[in-house]
């Protein structure tokens, strides 16, 4: 049995659909009050290009991409598969590099980690 299907919790997919959830969890508390207006506004068209509401769309909308990202890398993890595996990590490392630099207080830590995580994990499979 592989380590990932051995502990399936442990893997970088799954560490990043935590992410992508806590994401959402800690948006909907610190911007309960703009996703009231823009539910007020009846959606359609309620987001503006700045502001309040936008800070909290912007927020808000990475977190169903990062949890599809994590069902994929979940996939590769236990496909073997080191070159998606490579890929991921690399961009995730990048992006996080780069939200890391521009917003050292922030959540980029975790995507930093996990990212040097699932590379070095990628070193440690087999061809």
């Amino acid at each position: 049995m592989t380590e990932t299907r051995k502990h399936p919790a442990t893997g970088s997919g799954r560490m990043l659909q935590l992410i992508a959830f806590g994401h959402t969890a800690v948006g909907t508390v610190l911007y309960r009050d703009e996703l009231l207006s823009i539910a007020r506004d009846r959606f359609v068209g309620a987001v503006p290009y700045h502001g309040p509401k936008a800070t909290a769309f912007w927020f808000l909308m990475p977190a169903p991409f990062l949890w599809t990202v994590g069902h994929l890398v979940g996939a590769a993890e236990r496909a073997h598969d080191k070159e998606a595996l490579r890929t991921a990590g690399r961009v995730g490392l990048a992006s996080a590099a780069i939200g890391v630099v521009c917003m050292p207080i922030s959540g980029w830590w975790l995507q930093l980690l996990v990212s040097l995580r699932g590379l070095r994990k990628t070193r440690e499979l087999r061809p």
